[in-house]
């Protein structure tokens, strides 16, 4: 039997664990129901912040008015293939409307095409139109090359960005813990990194944390803590 010390610590652990978690409702028939329901799951669990696209950040302010937990807004989700004037439009509306932190997903095409500059500007836009708030970069490693990833990491770290994060979740597989290594061996403690895509587990979430992640995007989130 696990001792009443050993389980307290135990639960202490999952206290922490879900202070780096963005609790995430990204599925494209998402109800209100579904977004409150989530909001209310992360109040009670104490998340860092709910994942949810523009639209539905009104819903959001509503239910987490008096927390803690901070609203992420997904942008130019899940491709990153909008220009950079729709990117930066969106970003402005959503920190009108209540975003406190914002995942955007990086121009992918133009990085394999070598376009350095246009993923630079692109980086660079997105710094200066978050004013402030937390900016989070999405690569989709799935799809990267070993050196395409320490690019887009280079260019992250050399534009101010808080994150960068692993996936989307929505092309081929999510993350692994050799992605967020990897990334790790690049920015060092830089600039943070968000490990998402796939994670369903209390064992997954803890490894990519040891690996050197700081936050965790999914929507298994009250199963990893409970």
């Amino acid at each position: 039997m696990i001792s009443a010390y050993l389980m307290e610590e135990l639960i202490m652990d999952k206290k922490e664990l879900a202070k780096k978690i963005d609790h995430t409702m990204l599925k494209i028939g998402a109800s209100r129901e579904d977004i409150i329901k989530i909001c209310k799951e992360a109040v009670e669990n104490k998340f860092a912040s709910v994942a949810i696209f523009p639209s539905n950040i009104e819903i959001a302010k509503e239910v987490l008015s008096n927390s803690e937990v901070k609203i992420c807004v997904a942008i130019s989700y899940p491709f990153g293939c909008d220009p950079i004037s729709s990117k930066i439009f969106e970003i402005k509306g959503a920190i009108k409307r209540g975003a406190d932190e914002l995942d955007m997903v990086m121009n992918i095409s133009a990085l394999k095409s070598g376009r350095y500059d246009l993923v630079r500007r692109e980086f660079e836009y997105f710094f200066e139109a978050a004013d402030g708030r937390v900016t989070k970069i999405i690569l989709e490693n799935s799809v990267l090359t070993k050196d395409e990833i320490i690019t887009a990491c280079m260019l992250a770290e050399d534009c101010g960005l808080d994150f960068v994060k692993t996936s989307t979740g929505f092309n081929k597989w999510g993350t692994t813990v050799d992605d967020v290594r990897l990334i790790k061996s690049i920015v060092g403690n830089k600039i943070k990194i968000k490990a998402s895509g796939g994670i369903k587990t209390y064992q997954q979430a803890i490894e990519l944390i040891k690996a050197g992640a700081s936050r965790i995007g999914t929507s298994s989130s009250v199963f990893i803590v409970n």
